[in-house]
Order: structure tokens, then sequence, then C-alpha cells
């Protein structure tokens, strides 16, 4: 029993240990429309395609720590660690879109969060071959699925967190929606865009005016 206790104690020390790993991360979701509509035909291919597009892109996409993709979609993790590192990992993010759109109209999510730390003894042991080990697993990443179902009928080019949205400058004008997002179950604003983000001059400010200082949740 002792032994037992000592091994608790022992992962409750390294989450403690843990509790600086916390990273304030941007997890970005890009999928294509229409796939399922195609089924049979020519989905297949298309599909095969995107997953090589995505190969090609990412050695390119620098400020994008993680790239995962399968089927028609794509995670990107990207870690901020301050007010202008939020505008280039977003950059990128469209960067790859706009690509993939060369394929089939896709529409990307954007959610700010913090990737959970990892598991004790993860780094000290090497997950077996048949485990893959996300590194964007957080709220952020759950929270990209929640808008899908709740702005998926929009239809819209981008679905971006206010968090995001008001340390980015664009030239587009922006709609909001409100989400409940985890781990809070809290409304949270959503802007909207009808087109790409960067696509003329003139950038005016998406969320609001001025810089706004990084703010540290786990949502």
């Amino acid at each position: 029993m002792a032994n037992v206790d000592n091994g608790y104690a022992a992962i409750l020390k390294g989450l403690i240990r843990m509790g600086a790993e916390w990273r304030d991360c941007i997890v970005t979701m890009i999928d294509m429309a229409g796939v399922r509509d195609r089924a049979g035909e020519d989905a297949s291919t298309l599909m095969r395609r995107f997953h090589a597009l995505v190969i090609e892109e990412a050695p390119s996409l620098t400020t994008i720590a993680h790239t995962y993709v399968w089927n028609d979609s794509a995670l990107l993790l990207s870690y901020v660690d301050g007010d202008d590192t939020f505008e280039p990992a977003i950059r990128d993010a469209e960067k790859l879109k706009r690509r993939i759109d060369g394929l089939a109209n896709s529409y990307a999510i954007a959610i700010k969060g913090q990737a959970f730390p990892p598991a004790p003894g993860e780094r000290n042991a090497q997950a077996p071959r048949n485990v893959t080990l996300i590194d964007a697993s957080s709220w952020a990443m759950a929270n990209c699925f929640l808008v899908e179902k709740a702005l998926g009928k929009c239809k819209k080019p981008w679905c971006i967190d206010k968090r995001i949205a008001e340390r980015i400058r664009t030239s587009q004008i922006s709609q909001t929606h409100e989400v409940d997002l985890l781990p809070k179950g809290k409304p949270r604003k959503i802007h909207t865009f009808d087109g790409y983000l960067w696509e003329t001059s003139g950038p005016k400010r998406a969320g609001g005016r001025g810089q706004r200082n990084m703010r540290h949740d786990d949502a």
C-alpha cells in the first residue's frame, strides 16, 4: 500500500512541476467543405492530394509548431508568447488555407488556449509506435469543434476567437457571435469573416483598438 501511495505522490509532484509547462497557443482547424458530397466520385483522390499539399507546405509555415492532417481536415498548433506573435501565426494558417482552397473551398476556425502539459513520464519514455500523442491537445482544440457545430451553417471562411481577433490587423470587417466554450461553458465572442483576412490594403483592428495584454488562462 505504501508503494501505491508513493506512486500517487510522485505523480502529484510531477503535475505540480509541470504547472509552468502550460503554454499559450492558437489551435487552428482547417476543413475542406463539401467532401462528403463527393464521396464515391473523386473524394479519395482529393483527400490524398490534400495530404500531399499539407506535407509540402508545412516546412514553410515557421510559426506552426505541429501540423496534423487526416481525411479532409488539418489541425495547426502555434505557440504564442506575446501580442505580436498572434498575427504571424494566423498569417501562416491563412497561407495554408489559400493553398487548400486551390483544391476545394475550405473554412478555418482559430481558438486561443493553452496546450496541455505532457503526462507524467511522457518525456522520459518513448511512446509505443501505435500511439500518437497530439501536442495540440487543449480546450482550444475541443472548442474548435464546438465552434464548428455552433456556426458551421454560417459557411464563413474564417471563425476566429475574440482573443485572437483583437490582436491581429486585417482589412476585413467581421460579424460576432457568442458560443459557449469549454472548460467553464461560458459564452465567448467569435468573429466570422467573409473572405481572406489580408486580401486588401488598409489594415484595421479586427476586435478592438490598440494592443491588449496577454491573458493566461486554460480555456
